[in-house]
């Protein structure tokens, strides 16, 4: 999941996901600042026990806005970099045979 901003902690990520299911592991992926902080990157990882109740979780939550902000959150299954690298590609491919025939 992504598109979060720094104010969600750990706690509130796995509250937010818990009423889908048990939930295995829940992270949010930090970085330190100049001062030696931990700040949120805007990302995490939930894992559940099950995967219907992941399902249902994206389902239900992809979109979904956080309360007192203007974020919408983005919620799909997890991807590895040769998926993500593979998708990105076609849509370069899509887009390039939408302005071959054009003439500019």
């Amino acid at each position: 999941m992504k598109n979060f901003g720094p104010e969600m902690t750990d706690d509130s990520l796995k509250a937010l996901f818990a009423p889908f299911g048990p939930i295995s592991s829940c992270v949010i992926m930090k970085s330190k600042d100049e001062e030696g902080n931990e700040k949120s990157r805007g990302f995490g990882f939930v894992d559940f026990e099950k995967h219907e109740d992941a399902v249902k979780a994206v389902d239900a939550l992809n979109g979904y806005q956080l309360p007192g902000t203007d974020l919408k959150l983005y919620v799909s299954r997890f991807q590895t970099k040769a998926e993500q690298f593979a998708l990105q590609k076609a849509a370069y491919e899509q887009k390039k045979l939408r302005y071959q025939s054009a003439n500019l």
